[in-house]
């Protein structure tokens, strides 16, 4: 039986993600998150660096229950994370306790494509250093 632990790691990830969406959009642990973004560099480099683990552990996860080459899954996967990052940020359009700003879209997504070209690199790195051994 094949292990889902990155798949576990990777769902795990995405609550937790959604809850800080939530939490910060219903004022819940601003303090906290408020620490994280201080810690991670800012706002925007929060969603930078959030965004590229987001995307290696969802190419992990997708290795497991996508039976696609890996240029085709990493597209999927981009793909995918994108359409809900956009959405993410396009509902708190809306919200009069959130503001859209582009620049975490484009944070966002940076670090959605640098976590994804990263991970196909390194995998298709690895797998041509294993067969010319």
């Amino acid at each position: 039986m094949k292990s889902n632990w990155a798949l576990l790691i990777f769902l795990s990830y995405g609550v937790l993600l959604l809850l800080m969406s939530v939490s910060k959009t219903a004022e819940w642990l601003l303090p906290q998150i408020t620490w994280l973004e201080h810690t991670l560099g800012g706002d925007k480099w929060m969603h930078f660096k959030l965004s590229i683990l987001l995307a290696v552990l969802a190419c992990l996860a997708s290795a497991q229950v996508l039976d696609l080459r890996p240029i085709s899954r990493a597209l999927v996967v981009f793909g995918v994370l994108l359409f809900a990052l956009a959405l993410d940020e396009a509902l708190q359009y809306g919200l009069a306790s959130r503001r859209f700003e582009l620049l975490d879209l484009a944070y966002g997504s940076a670090g959605l494509l640098c976590g994804t070209l990263g991970y196909f690199v390194v995998g298709t790195l690895r797998g041509k250093s294993s067969t010319s051994a």
